[in-house]
């Protein structure tokens, strides 16, 4: 028998029985005041077999039953266990501080190395870069200095209050913890490879420091008690090291992207815009089957009034007046150079007729009721609640026409829409057919481009047919209305047998603003008519990009001259919108995706501006999404933001979705029509101001000049209507706004050199 053994057996049962008890308190006592941490340590342990653990130590104390052992290396083993799992929690502990104080410091620097650029090269600019350590450090020491007291904190809230009380480490917790965050930069010497050992030296340091006297004999004695946790010190390194590494190859991609977007930027050229022919205009050109010349003679010769040629138009087919109404107002000066010429047989009478027949359907066109029919019509649904109280319509459109009545319960002034005479949804449907077959016999030839064609004429007439409904129009009225900020929509009243009430819009046409105000001798200051222009960006960008509270986005898919009305003495919401029968609508979802897309623009993120722009578009068979996202892109990437473009020129949103979407035509991919009635709006917010082209005539100055809303107060009426979406949507939709922000996020982390690119580009266009 060993000495042990024979000193064992000298003892007596009941010493032995005493002292078994003592090493199963001390036992108890040392897993009962263990945190969930050193808890959830000892579970691991005890299933692996492996280092000092509440099942090895009940072994042991079975052995010092048995005789193997003395009481001195039972009751070694159980302070030795004590010891290990407060210092396996310590090391977790100070584990998660630091990766949480190293990514504080990682993030500070980050943003410091992405914001230092875009500021210039000024004071603060230099002042930042050259002290960009000290804020990270300081974030960092208060993250330690928070971080682990509170995992202290919750790793202990199962505990008992006496326990607790017991074992309070806060000062020593909130020291240490500063300390970790302090070491954060010290990870990064030499790409961590030295860091990382020294911070791991100053930790080890550190627990040697502030472990109780009792639990450490000598310094020797120390180190043999890490040997049981040295599992975890290798992870924790290993984490570190990761962390460590990969910010400092970060920060110095960061760098490189700088250094050579700023060369790229040196020598900006403006990429090569282009024109695309609108889907009307591809159609025109491929249908003029349906345009007979007995038909054309008719609307040239001098034989027919105005009015006469466009009930002529309006009647042949709807696709002729809603095409009409897309051609831009600078080509309408060029059609006087085609007077008397003789074009395909047929002689050209006053081509100035044409322009005004163009001009008209834009905002005025034929009424097809008289007064009399009218008040018949409203009648027989009404009764005698209205009476139209002017002698000719109040506005008149390709699909609706709209008369000023009287309310005779009221005595209010109200509006009366209801659909021209002739027009219904059978109409459209036989004029949809008639216009197909013209498609079909234009290109008898070539199936797979009668093919093409055919499916975007089919998205334009089934957006035509929901303007039939006014049910819908009145619906979208409310919705608009209710989530305006910056504008206001004409109030809804009534909808009865497809006839709908609304209140008067006040105020004017904005295309009759300036002649009204001119007739009436008014004039309007120069801070005003600025305050004004000012509005009308706030108003552009918040139907654009706004998120609504709750429920579905409304935008008026449709905001010509005609249906917006200005009305000067509202100061604060000048803007009033009719005739939302043509509407876009988007759910929150939607809505959100679309504000952060105009960011994408900015940003160089060709893949966003390519999904964007193929959101629910028509494909050719074979192609799927995914492709036509990468062709796009790629065009995108190679003609626009190819890192030496000055894409900030003109209206740059439109000049490269003009790129993209004649990208999309190479490859016959239709956009789906929402996406082009979006974009169409876009470009008429833009036209539109070419209603303020004679301001000067109404400014109540000598000699004074229009200030101009300038490109960097457009850009910051845009990032504040972007803010305020972003705000709405993370309020009532965390998810969906988190995934786009992650998505910008990571294509600026992983295309930091175009990012920079398009930045400085658009920091160069707007000084």
């Amino acid at each position: 028998m060993t000495e042990n053994t024979l000193s064992q057996t000298k003892m007596s049962p009941l010493a032995c029985e005493y002292l078994s008890n003592q090493l199963n308190d001390s036992n108890n006592q040392v897993y009962r005041r263990q945190g969930i941490t050193a808890k959830g340590l000892d579970i691991a342990k005890s299933a692996v077999g492996f280092g000092k653990c509440k099942k090895n130590a009940i072994k042991t104390i079975q052995d010092f039953k048995d005789g193997k052992i003395d009481f001195q290396s039972a009751d070694q083993y159980i302070k030795d266990y004590k010891y290990t799992q407060r210092d396996g929690s310590e090391i977790i502990f100070d584990t998660l501080t630091g990766a949480a104080s190293f990514g504080i410091y990682s993030v500070s620097q980050k943003l410091i190395k992405f914001i230092s650029p875009l500021i210039g090269e000024n004071k603060v600019a230099k002042l930042i870069t050259k002290n960009a350590k000290i804020p990270g450090i300081a974030l960092a020491v208060l993250t330690g200095a928070i971080t682990k007291p509170l995992l202290r904190f919750f790793d202990r809230i199962y505990l008992k209050r006496k326990e607790k009380r017991d074992n309070r480490t806060f000062g020593k917790d909130l020291l240490t913890g500063s300390i970790n965050g302090a070491m954060a930069p010290v990870a990064m010497l030499k790409g961590a490879m030295l860091g990382v050992p020294l911070v791991l030296g100053e930790n080890a340091i550190q627990r040697y420091l502030v472990v109780k006297s009792d639990d450490k004999k000598s310094i020797k004695d120390f180190i043999n008690k890490q040997k049981d946790n040295i599992g975890l010190k290798a992870i924790g390194g290993c984490l570190l090291a990761y962390k460590a590494h990969k910010l400092d190859k970060s920060l110095k991609s960061w760098d490189k992207a700088i250094s050579q977007a700023l060369e790229n930027v040196k020598n900006l050229k403006p990429f090569e815009k282009v024109e695309t022919d609108s889907d009307f205009m591809e159609l025109a050109k491929q249908a003029m089957g349906m345009v007979e010349p007995k038909f054309m003679e008719e609307i040239m010769s001098s034989g027919k009034t105005i009015e006469e040629k466009m009930n002529l138009i309006e009647a042949k087919n709807i696709f002729l007046p809603k095409f009409l109404q897309t051609i831009p107002e600078n080509m309408l000066n060029m059609l006087s150079s085609f007077d008397g010429m003789e074009v395909m047989g047929i002689k050209l009478g006053n081509i100035s007729d044409l322009a005004t027949i163009v001009t008209r359907f834009k905002s005025n066109c034929p009424q097809s009721r008289t007064v009399e029919e009218a008040q018949q019509f409203i009648s027989k649904t009404f009764g005698n609640k209205y009476t139209i109280i002017k002698d000719k319509a109040l506005g008149v459109g390709t699909v609706a026409e709209t008369f000023l009545a009287k309310d005779n319960t009221t005595g209010q002034e109200v509006v009366l829409k209801f659909l021209k005479k002739g027009m219904s949804l059978e109409k459209i449907e036989n004029d949809r057919n008639v216009f197909i077959q013209a498609l079909k016999a234009a290109n008898k030839d070539n199936p797979e481009k009668s093919n093409f064609l055919v499916r975007k004429a089919n998205s334009l007439f089934d957006a035509w047919a929901q303007e039939v409904d006014l049910s819908k129009e009145m619906e979208a009225t409310q919705i608009l209305g209710q989530n305006a900020r910056n504008y206001n929509a004409v109030r809804a009243i009534e909808v009865k047998d497809n006839i709908y009430v609304m209140e008067k819009a006040p105020g004017v046409q904005f295309n009759d603003f300036i002649d009204d105000m001119m007739k009436r001798g008014k004039k309007i200051s120069e801070q005003d008519m600025f305050k004004l222009m000012i509005n009308y960006f706030q108003v552009f960008f918040e139907q654009l990009l706004s998120v609504p509270k709750k429920g579905m986005k409304v935008m008026h898919a449709d905001p010509h001259p005609g249906n917006v009305f200005i009305d000067i003495s509202n100061k604060r919401k000048p803007f009033t919108f009719i005739d939302t029968g043509n509407v876009l609508r988007y759910s929150p979802e939607e809505a959100i995706a679309n504000a952060l897309n105009h960011i994408d623009y900015l940003i160089g993120n060709t893949g966003g501006i390519a999904k964007a722009l193929l959101r629910n578009a028509s494909l050719p068979e074979g192609m799927t999404m995914e492709q036509a996202i990468k062709i796009v892109e790629k065009g995108l990437n190679e003609r626009v933001y190819n890192g030496h473009s000055d894409i900030i020129s003109g209206n740059f949103f439109e000049n490269i979705n003009n790129v993209g979407l004649k990208i999309m035509s190479e490859n016959s991919i239709i956009p789906n029509q929402n996406n082009t009635n979006l974009l169409k709006a876009e470009v008429t917010y833009f036209s539109n101001l070419t209603c303020l082209k004679d301001i000067q005539k109404i400014i109540d100055t000598s000699g004074g000049h229009i200030k101009d809303v300038e490109a960097k107060q457009q850009m910051r009426i845009l990032l504040d209507e972007i803010k305020h979406s972003l705000i709405n949507s993370a309020i009532n939709n965390k998810k969906a706004t988190a995934k786009e922000i992650k998505q910008r996020v990571q294509f600026i982390d992983e295309n930091k050199e175009r990012f920079y690119s398009t930045i400085f580009s658009l920091v160069q266009s707007v000084k």
